[in-house]
């Protein structure tokens, strides 16, 4: 049994990290957890493609051993990894091909995902194999992290299965979100290099098709999930997206831990991208903020109502449908309502059309800008987070460390993080509502409307919300004890 910080080594491999290349949630988790993981004792390294959209210029990028063939299908791809030394020691090595990585978008556009997809990630995680085999690295545990990165645990036990470099070595996948498993043909399947054996409902076949993500599921020695929630819902129909039996029949391999969050970047009393710095024990500041949101967005500034933020992705998920049904009563509510996101055009379409339609009351802003992000947590009073399912979520939590107060569904994280205020009095940080309908999510927001108008009580709900610790710190350590199991069971 391992102990940390008696030299542990794990790679996270990850299709995205902050601060080199982000779309989401996924970014922020695998920029933070290596850092989190060393300060107990992991030596923890990071491994990412290497984007167009990475400056080698501006990190400082150098060669980590030449460069070699990637076997991709029945021809050899040019492959090399070049490291970046980050801040607290953080290695990241970078896996290049600018043909498949060279682009101006890390998965697609708007019109749909980059058609070579499978390729792409497929010599991702084998280029990563063959760079590890190849300049004798060893890691006690390599942890997945998406379909992205899934096939990493099926080349260990399959390929790579009896290479010295991988002797002891196990596997940790996360799943992040069910909702994207990297479903492709059938026919794509030779470019991984695994055998049609494979191909059948225990491996990687889905419908027919290739699945990458039941690669990871089938072939990882434990799984885990971004909160506990999550981990039971995904062993539903509901949540599980045709994978629920698989997860069930693995059920007694798979663990719920709920992200943490980096407060040095998100913390409202040292934050530089805010107007104003506050704190749980003086909150004049986010009045300023309030109010350099709204000149910001063009909105009407009232003494009395409040400002409602929203930033993520457009889609489904995220409920960006029950937004635009609930828009006009938005519009017509004491409140106002931010926008921050890209994603499908049609809710693009659909919410610069409310932002058109009721100037001065709703603003969409198209895009990710990392200081516009900030701003909306510090300057909202209610988060609005209406998704779908949330496996995790990082917004909620950001939003009760900067009081905004969150109107969330009661699903995966949101469910772990927010306690309804009028369910628990005492104990309340936010809103919560169960179904999947426009009403119940306006019926939320009335109730954290007449919240907000009580100042003694939308005090109360505010502090105890800014006072939840949600740091990587307790998150690490589980993810630490995992290893160590992971590590016993490759050992045996």
């Amino acid at each position: 049994m391992f102990l940390w910080g008696l030299g542990m080594k794990v790679l996270i491999v990850s299709s995205e990290g902050v601060p080199f290349a982000k779309t989401g949630g996924l970014a922020d988790v695998c920029g933070a957890l290596p850092a989190a993981l060393r300060r107990i004792g992991v030596d923890a390294d990071l491994a990412l493609p290497f984007y167009g959209c990475i400056d080698p210029a501006r990190f400082g990028t150098s060669p980590s051993g030449p460069s070699f063939p990637v076997p991709l299908g029945h021809h050899e791809e040019p492959g090399s990894v070049e490291e970046i030394t980050a801040g607290d020691g953080l290695r990241t090595f970078l896996v290049r091909n600018d043909r498949l990585f060279h682009r101006e978008f890390l998965y697609g556009t708007k019109d749909g995902d980059y058609v070579d997809n499978c390729e792409r990630f497929t010599f991702f995680c084998r280029a990563l194999m063959e760079w590890i085999r190849r300049t004798g690295r060893h890691y006690d545990v390599i942890h997945s992290n998406d379909w992205q990165s899934a096939l990493v645990p099926a080349y260990l036990k399959t390929l790579y299965a009896n290479a010295p470099a991988f002797r002891g070595t196990g596997s940790l996948f996360t799943i992040h979100n069910l909702g994207y498993q990297g479903i492709f043909w059938n026919h794509d399947l030779p470019l991984t290099g695994l055998g049609w054996d494979l191909f059948t409902p225990q491996g990687v076949e889905f419908y027919g098709k290739l699945n990458l993500m039941k690669a990871g599921l089938a072939f990882a020695d434990l799984l885990t999930t971004v909160s506990p929630t999550y981990a039971r819902e995904v062993q539903t129909a509901e949540c599980g997206y045709g994978l629920e039996g698989v997860l069930h029949e693995r059920r007694e391999t798979l663990v719920g831990i709920l992200n943490g969050i980096d407060y040095d970047e998100w913390n409202p009393a040292t934050d530089r991208f805010i107007a104003a710095p506050y704190s749980p024990d003086d909150l004049s500041g986010k009045r300023i903020c309030r109010d350099e949101l709204l000149r910001e967005f063009g909105l009407h500034e009232s003494a009395d109502e409040p400002v409602a933020g929203f930033i993520g992705r457009l889609n489904g998920q995220k409920g960006v449908d029950l937004i635009e049904q609930a828009g006009e009563w938005i519009a017509g509510s004491p409140m106002r309502l931010v926008v921050l996101g890209l994603g499908e055009r049609r809710y693009e379409d659909a919410l610069t059309d409310l932002a058109g339609r009721f100037p001065g009351r709703i603003s969409v802003r198209l895009g990710y800008d990392n200081r516009l992000a900030h701003m909306i947590e510090a300057g909202s009073d209610l988060y609005l987070m209406p998704s779908r399912y949330e496996p995790c979520g990082l917004n909620q939590i950001y939003s009760l460390r900067y009081g905004a107060i969150p109107v969330v569904r009661s699903t995966g994280g949101l469910a772990d993080t927010v306690v309804d205020a009028d369910a628990n009095p005492s104990e309340g940080t936010g809103f919560l509502f169960s179904g999947y309908t426009s009403g119940e999510f306006i019926g939320a927001i009335a109730r954290a409307l007449e919240a907000f108008r009580d100042p003694a009580r939308r005090g109360s709900i505010i502090r105890r919300g800014m006072t939840r610790d949600f740091s990587w710190d307790a998150s690490a350590r589980a993810y630490a004890g995992l290893y160590e199991r992971v590590a016993a069971m490759a050992a045996r």
